[in-house]
């Protein structure tokens, strides 16, 4: 990080007003997610007035009716496993459809684990609480539904998507968590809020900045009379 030309009191200053740039865009990622399903607002996290990282928060988001047969939200902390490229990732955006092979699949086209395959010609798709999924009446699959003990040991990978933070990372099988039929859970940003912390962010980000331009201009003027004495 570039502080070290900049005399104690400017290095703070600057990292000060880096930390308000770094939680000025996490608030404006999640601004831009509100409308997201199963999207999860990020935070920054504060050692003093310099920030050290972000924390994802896993609350739980609003649902909202769609009539959808293949829109299913979950209830409770349980995630989706998805059968990426790049492995088995997890998600709580249950905006599904269905692929040329019969299988239920993410709006990218990853499988859904235990979603089966549906048969040809099926009229009517109905998915129970457990997750058991059921063609015309009968089951051609289940929901591999996982939770972990500890969220946090998830990462976020983009398209809704959740990565291990490390190797050998497994959640539990799901005993808590259900799913409903024809709803989708909703991002967890209250935009009213957000946009509160979006002013204050901005406030105290414009504060650093003059607090800067101030020992700047105290700075040259010292410089300035050390060179008239000369």
């Amino acid at each position: 990080m570039f502080v070290g030309p900049y005399p104690y009191h400017l290095s703070h200053t600057y990292l000060g007003t880096l930390a308000q740039e770094t939680r000025m865009n996490l608030i404006s990622n999640n601004l831009a997610n509100v409308g997201t399903p199963g999207f999860k607002k990020d935070m920054p996290v504060f050692e003093g007035y310099i920030v050290k990282g972000s924390k994802t928060h896993h609350a739980q988001g609003a649902f909202q009716q769609t009539g959808g047969n293949l829109d299913v939200a979950l209830s409770g902390p349980g995630f989706f496993q998805v059968q990426t490229e790049k492995g088995l990732r997890y998600t709580r955006n249950g905006s599904f459809k269905i692929n040329s092979l019969g299988e239920i699949v993410t709006q990218d086209g990853s499988p859904v684990v235990g979603a089966g395959v549906l048969p040809e010609n099926v009229k009517e798709i109905a998915i129970a609480e457990d997750g058991r999924i059921l063609a015309d009446g009968q089951e051609v699959g289940r929901f591999d539904l996982v939770e972990f003990a500890d969220p946090h040991v998830l990462a976020k990978e983009g398209n809704g998507y959740f990565a291990p933070k490390a190797p050998g990372v497994q959640g539990q099988a799901s005993e808590t968590t259900t799913v409903s039929q024809g709803y989708l859970e909703m991002s967890n940003v209250d935009p009213i809020m957000e946009s509160v912390h979006l002013i204050d962010t901005l406030r105290t980000y414009e504060v650093f900045q003059k607090i800067v331009l101030s020992f700047q201009e105290a700075d040259q003027k010292a410089i300035n009379e050390v060179g008239r004495l000369l």
